[in-house]
């Protein structure tokens, strides 16, 4: 109506007052997550650098877990661990904001005692205290060990004996360790410190001192290859540390064979035993420093060999009894008392030398070594293409399907290819001669 009046329109600030709160509180609605995002990213960058520095710094085998396949607590201030760190050596677990001062506090296995080591002199046991494993029973009362929901009861980190913390007695304390089952296949740390005085002293006389622990001494060494198959050598790296002395646990990868078995001239004459924990191709590495030893003029150190097949095709290992295939499937104690049981036979091994044909060739022979079967053509040529695959992208070879799977595809590959078309018009083969080398065979 005419006579009406409309209301008189607000001053411009006020509709600029409020796209102003609509914009800030836009900004804040996605800024504000963001700023969190990158701030505990930030803090977990720099939880992470520090957990490496302690790693690094630190005596213990620190490994980074937030998964443990039972109810774990931790070490220090027995609070149920969600995330933290365990040593693969003496089996210590922390809780993360613990884990700089339980290094501070709790020791690792020594794989050398501190002192003059003039003798075998017996060591006290080491105990841990929690996170017994399932299905331990107490020394003391032979009742089960672990069964409450708490940090509780303690395990000796050499013998593994576990006992009750209300059994835990003066006595019990100060009694001496005695290495547990596996004292046969166990390198004493009193034994490298003496060996290292008698060194100094340049003396070799290794056998008197081996006497000491007794005819049955026969130290294993483990050579596992942390990519064989479906990379189960990481981890079995850890629980062997925690059965034996570290000493004498090597990975492949990062230590080579012919290094490793130098462990082997610190004792006595044929008492050592070898461990092989990966595929075909780990063993026939290993054998071939066993062979480099020969040379070197250290037959008398060369140790017995056995497989632990964690590799995709593990034929050696078949043959031998040892089976084609491990997952997991029996624990590490029991391999070892496998291990302890196995009877010795004696392995073929053969050289096989190649050369080209003509008069006017120039390139030297090429020698290699054979363990069961040697191999000239498309089944060749598919696992070396394996093998170049695996190197360059060594995480992807997970599980022995998928490395079966291509193989399965390199050797399609090569059937619609045929790289090794008229081969056999090419090649000719002869025998010579052959060669034997120790080794376990399962029972």
């Amino acid at each position: 109506m005419e006579g009406e009046r409309r209301p008189a329109p607000g001053p411009p600030s006020q509709g600029l007052f409020a796209d102003g709160h609509l914009v800030l509180w836009t900004l804040c609605s996605v800024l504000l997550p963001v700023f969190i995002t990158c701030w505990c990213s930030l803090q977990r960058s720099r939880r992470q650098l520090h957990r490496r520095d302690i790693f690094r710094k630190s005596k213990h085998g620190w490994r980074d877990t937030d998964l443990f396949s039972q109810p774990t607590y931790c070490c220090l201030c027995a609070q149920h661990i969600l995330q933290g760190a365990f040593c693969d050596c003496c089996g210590l677990r922390v809780d993360e904001g613990c884990l700089k001062k339980a290094d501070k506090r709790f020791q690792c296995k020594e794989i050398m005692l501190k002192g003059d080591g003039r003798g075998l002199d017996p060591m006290p046991h080491h105990w841990i205290r929690g996170n017994v494993p399932l299905c331990s029973y107490c020394v003391a009362c032979k009742q089960q060990c672990g069964s409450q929901p708490k940090l509780c009861d303690y395990r000796c980190i050499w013998c593994q004996k576990t006992v009750h913390d209300e059994c835990m007695e003066n006595s019990l304390k100060n009694e001496k360790c005695d290495f547990g089952e596996f004292k046969n296949l166990i390198i004493p740390p009193s034994y490298l410190t003496s060996i290292n005085q008698m060194r100094k002293d340049k003396k070799t006389d290794y056998e008197m001192l081996a006497s000491k622990l007794g005819k049955q001494w026969t130290p294993l060494i483990i050579l596992a290859n942390s990519r064989s198959g479906t990379n189960m050598g990481e981890g079995l790296l850890g629980e062997f540390r925690i059965l034996l002395n570290p000493v004498q646990v090597f990975d492949v990868t990062k230590t080579p064979p012919i290094k490793a078995l130098q462990l082997c001239t610190l004792l006595p004459y044929y008492s050592a035993r070898v461990l092989v924990c990966g595929g075909d191709g780990t063993v026939g590495w290993v054998l071939d420093a066993v062979d480099e030893m020969k040379i070197k003029g250290q037959e008398k150190y060369i140790p017995q060999v056995a497989v632990l097949p964690l590799g995709t095709g593990n034929d050696l290992s078949n043959t031998l009894g040892w089976g084609t295939g491990y997952a997991g499937e029996i624990p590490v104690a029991q391999v070892l008392r496998n291990v302890m049981e196995a009877d010795g036979i004696k392995l073929d091994r053969w050289k096989v030398q190649v050369t080209n044909k003509g008069y006017y060739n120039l390139r030297k022979p090429k020698e290699f070594t054979m363990n069961n079967y040697f191999s000239v053509g498309p089944d060749a040529l598919m696992a070396l293409n394996f093998h170049a695959h695996r190197e360059k992208a060594p995480s992807l070879f997970s599980s022995r399907i998928l490395n079966k799977a291509v193989y399965l595809f390199y050797g399609t590959k090569d059937c619609l290819v045929q790289e090794c078309k008229d081969l056999n018009k090419k090649v000719e083969s002869w025998m010579v001669s052959e060669w034997h080398c120790p080794i376990w065979k399962a029972r």
